[in-house]
């Protein structure tokens, strides 16, 4: 049988490429999208420091998902997918754990302001004016302090003689009520709590019940903020 010829190229010729091989790759875009979702996950730690950046965090999310079956849908076209799954998941880690963080922190502030507005209605109904006022003014003023030294040194820092019982009647007022008319104070709830800067701040609602007398035969209540 005949026998076809083997051809090799000349040692200055090449042999021909594919066509398909020749091809150049077709350029796809960076989505839009995924980038932000990047940019507002990266923004989104600072939730730990204000909640407002857990907007970030939800536009990281958003973006992040839109971007994904955008890219999938337009393969051809967009490409970042690793970028919008980037941006989602710190989107998700930081949103999620400065939340859980705040909650955390918001349950222990609402114990500890329990703790105290109990024992300072204890010290209202039972204790002297003296301590009252102590336990009304800021730990780092009372530290290392007895209530007598620390009335003394507001008397002091009062322009005229009377300033302070002035400016505290409402403690003088409630403490009249409590020993004179056997009226009785109740804690009911803490109403607000947060930070201010450095300090933690909470407003406690208590409840003043009057004993039952002539006008009133089974007695009022009526609240009582501090």
């Amino acid at each position: 049988m005949p026998i076809e010829p083997k051809i090799s190229p000349h040692p200055n010729e090449s042999l021909p490429v594919s066509p398909i091989e020749n091809e150049i790759p077709t350029y796809r875009a960076i989505s839009p999208q995924a980038v932000f979702s990047l940019i507002f996950g990266v923004f989104a730690v600072l939730s730990f420091a204000h909640w407002i950046f857990l907007i970030s965090a939800a536009l990281a999310i958003v973006l992040g998902i839109i971007a994904d079956r955008k890219i999938v849908r337009m393969s051809d076209v967009l490409t970042g997918r690793e970028i919008a799954q980037a941006g989602i998941a710190l989107g998700l880690i930081f949103g999620l754990a400065s939340i859980t963080t705040m909650a955390v922190q918001g349950w222990i502030q609402v114990r500890e302001a329990t703790k105290f507005a109990r024992t300072y209605g204890n010290v209202l109904s039972n204790g002297t004016l003296e301590e009252a006022l102590w336990y009304g003014q800021n730990p780092l003023v009372r530290k290392g302090k007895s209530p007598k030294e620390l009335v003394a040194e507001m008397q002091k820092a009062m322009r005229g003689p009377g300033m302070l019982e002035l400016e505290n009647a409402a403690i003088t007022k409630l403490k009249s009520h409590i020993a004179d008319e056997g009226a009785k104070l109740r804690f009911v709830k803490i109403e607000k709590y947060g930070r201010d800067k450095l300090d933690y701040y909470a407003s406690a609602l208590f409840e003043l019940e009057q004993p039952a007398s002539k006008g009133h035969p089974e007695g009022e209540s009526s609240p009582w903020r501090c």
